[in-house]
């Protein structure tokens, strides 16, 4: 049972690391526009977008293993919680600062996918993230589609990147379109 419970956390936290791998790469090589870099949202008026990095760092990992118990199966779940540090200066605060959290439940839909649902919240408002993705590759960028945003970030609509980062955390880019 042991073993199936690590096994959980350690695809749940690859998952995370792939993510970080993807924002890192990203971060280095971005040329878009940095809205979130000066703001949120309500410093601009019109359709506008919006590129905002973070850092995330595991803090809670907490695998439900359904039976048959101890094997990778579908339906079983991990929920993630993570902290998020500023990647960037950005929201009027400085590279390395505290922003928000996130809170991740990765559900197994087969051996190679996972349905993610992410909630976040950042200065200004939160981002709902939902997609499925393919962990057959670990190298490879984890793109979620944004589905929704509150506050600052309501009616927004984009991707997530994530993609591994130094230090066991995970970059996230989260790009986007605000109304």
């Amino acid at each position: 049972m042991r073993a199936k419970v690590v096994a959980i956390v350690a695809a749940g936290v690859a998952v995370v690391v792939l993510v970080a791998i993807g924002a890192y790469v990203v971060l280095s090589d971005d040329d878009s526009s940095d809205a979130g870099a000066t703001g949120t949202s309500s410093t601009t008026t019109g359709p506008h977008s919006v590129t905002i990095r973070v850092l995330a760092t595991v803090t809670t990992a907490r695998p439900v293993d359904l039976p048959p118990r101890n094997v990778q199966n579908k339906g079983d779940r991990v929920f993630v919680e993570s902290q998020l540090t500023n990647a960037i200066p950005q929201f009027g605060r400085p590279k390395g600062s505290i922003i928000g959290q996130d809170y991740s439940t990765i559900t197994y839909l087969s051996p190679t996918q996972r349905l993610v649902n992410v909630q976040i919240t950042l200065p200004g408002g939160g981002l709902h993230l939902r997609g499925t993705l393919k962990v057959a590759n670990p190298a490879a960028v984890v793109k979620i589609p944004v589905i929704s945003g509150t506050r600052d970030f309501a009616g927004a609509t984009g991707f997530s990147e994530a993609r591994s980062a130094p230090d066991n955390r995970t970059l996230n880019i989260y790009r986007l379109q605000l109304p």
